[in-house]
């Protein structure tokens, strides 16, 4: 019987070596699994107040789109996107060339006619002219000045300053552009002070009192365990078409602690105790209420430690939605944590994390 060739034994046994070696080596072990953070309230805490929830976006109490209010050519565009900027700051110069040859000129016709007024008032003393002259050197005069001012702004035109203080949001145009008047140079946002626009349903419009003591915070996703207390701004009292919601807007000071910027999702719950005092009636947010073929359902949150949960479906029986929330009949009662975001993505026995379980 033939033997194969020595090299091919070797190459042989060495490939079944290392077949033998990847099949014992210990393989990595997966990750761990990570449970998703969810927030909740606790139904039936302290202080509880009924309540509701609302979809909006921050935006910066203070805009402005800086332009200027003449035509030419950018010349020095002195800020970038980010950059803060103070009140009166210079951001943006035009090439001043033309309008300072234009002041010149409007200048020399000034002082030309404002000599002429002052030779008639002297001859119209003495009789030396008409009063119908003196008074078409008055006029000149009076136009000349007008043209020389009007040129002096002009020039101050070409500078573009900060109204107030705050950051570049958007920088609409390049350097050495022509640039047409009322042409947005930059975007600027204060952003001290937040803004949150959201829009409100009629039914909640119809039950809302101006003299009743309401709670409004924001929540942001990223950070559920913080509360932004809200102050109200403005109502607008016609309803949008299509829609029939109300928008509300809503204002609160910015933190240092995070980067809140305009543009950013956020959770608006209003709250009101007195009418959580004069109804034992349990009202949750409607949208925390799925449904399905079988009825509405809603997910809490059963701890098993201090900081993770698993997930259990209630089938719910409901009633009306109110200014207050949807009212629930039966599914749920007092102490339960209800999850309030991200239902769509749980199952019943999921293992979670909770963040924050705030009192209702």
């Amino acid at each position: 019987m033939l033997k194969a060739p020595l090299p091919t034994r070797l190459t042989i046994m060495l490939l079944a070596m290392v077949l033998i070696s990847c099949g014992q080596s210990d393989s990595p072990a997966p990750e761990p699994y990570k449970p998703r953070l969810v927030r909740t309230v606790t139904l039936g805490g302290p202080n509880q107040g009924a309540w509701q929830e609302f979809p909006g976006k921050v935006e910066a109490a203070k805009v402005a789109n800086l332009a200027f209010r003449v035509s030419g050519e950018l010349a020095e565009l002195s800020a970038l996107e980010g950059d803060e900027v103070i009140k009166n700051q210079l951001v943006a110069r035009l090439d001043d060339k033309d309008q300072n040859i234009r002041l010149r000129a409007r200048k020399a016709e000034y002082e030309q006619a404002f000599s002429d007024f002052q030779r008639g008032e002297t001859l119209i003393k003495s009789g030396g002219i008409s009063r119908s002259d003196f008074q078409r050197l008055e006029a000149t005069s009076s136009t000349a000045k007008s043209s020389f001012e009007s040129a002096q702004r002009d020039l101050e035109a070409t500078q573009l300053r900060a109204p107030f203080a705050g950051f570049i949001a958007v920088r609409h145009v390049e350097n050495f552009e022509e640039i047409l008047a009322q042409e947005p140079i930059y975007t600027l946002q204060d952003v001290s002070r937040l803004s949150v626009k959201v829009d409100v349903p009629e039914s909640v419009m119809i039950g809302a009192r101006r003299e009743e003591d309401i709670q409004v915070s924001a929540f942001f996703d990223a950070i559920p365990d913080r509360r932004f207390p809200l102050t109200l701004n403005e109502v607008a009292t016609r309803a949008s078409d299509g829609t029939n919601t109300f928008e509300v807007t809503f204002e609160f000071p910015n933190t240092p602690d995070f980067n809140l910027l305009p543009g950013m999702s956020v959770t608006v719950r209003l709250e009101s105790p007195a009418r959580a005092e004069a109804s034992n009636t349990l009202y949750v947010p409607a949208q925390a209420v799925l449904a399905d073929g079988t009825g509405p359902f809603a997910f809490v949150a059963v701890p098993d430690s201090a900081t993770t949960a698993v997930v259990r479906q209630r089938r719910l029986s409901i009633g009306r939605l109110t200014g207050s929330g949807l009212e629930v009949v039966s599914g749920l009662q007092a102490g339960d944590q209800l999850i309030t975001a991200g239902m769509s993505k749980l199952q019943d026995g999921l293992p979670v994390r909770i963040e924050r379980a705030s009192a209702q």
